[in-house]
């Protein structure tokens, strides 16, 4: 007795099923389409590169915050740098670091400690932007060359070393 199994009624036929949607029938039996499966995977590519953006843009939010607070506190980066470069000053302190300053902080340690502050962050968000880059150049060349398990391999590393941007942000 011979059992078949999986097939399925196409256009009157009885055919196996569909191996994947980059095949095609040729009448006798399913064949890759190698455009279409080359589509598909620069498809899949693309949404894996989405998936990084989105990635980054929600790890980039965490590292930066709001974007309007992230450009007063680039301000006050601006400023609290121009005020060490001046060789602090104390008759000339900007409002920006001036806010900072409280009790059992100077002008001098509260400009320190916004600099310090603003390049952790500057350095955080450059790692962000070195991994969503790199992985990204790496998933289409994987897809190029049909390597689409490389691909995925790349996004998940690269999605677990974004996150662990957040995880273990710069202290």
């Amino acid at each position: 007795m011979i059992v078949i199994q999986e097939l399925h009624q196409i256009d009157g036929q009885l055919r196996p099923a569909q191996p994947s949607a980059a095949h095609e029938w040729n009448g006798e039996q399913w064949v890759v389409n190698e455009e279409r499966a080359a589509l598909l995977d620069q498809q899949a590519a693309e949404q894996l590169c989405a998936r990084i953006d989105a990635t980054a843009d929600a790890v980039r939010i965490q590292l930066a915050g709001d974007p309007l607070k992230a450009l007063e506190y680039a301000q006050a980066a601006i400023d609290a740098q121009a005020f060490q470069d001046a060789g602090y000053p104390k008759k000339e302190v900007p409002l920006s670091v001036a806010a900072w300053v409280a009790k059992g902080r100077s002008a001098k340690q509260s400009a320190e400690q916004i600099l310090d502050k603003a390049a952790q962050l500057s350095d955080s968000l450059l790692t962000l932007r070195t991994l969503r880059l790199k992985a990204k150049t790496q998933i289409r060349a994987c897809a190029g060359k049909g390597q689409m398990d490389q691909a995925r391999a790349a996004a998940d590393e690269a999605l677990q070393a974004i996150r662990e941007l957040t995880a273990n942000p710069a202290s």
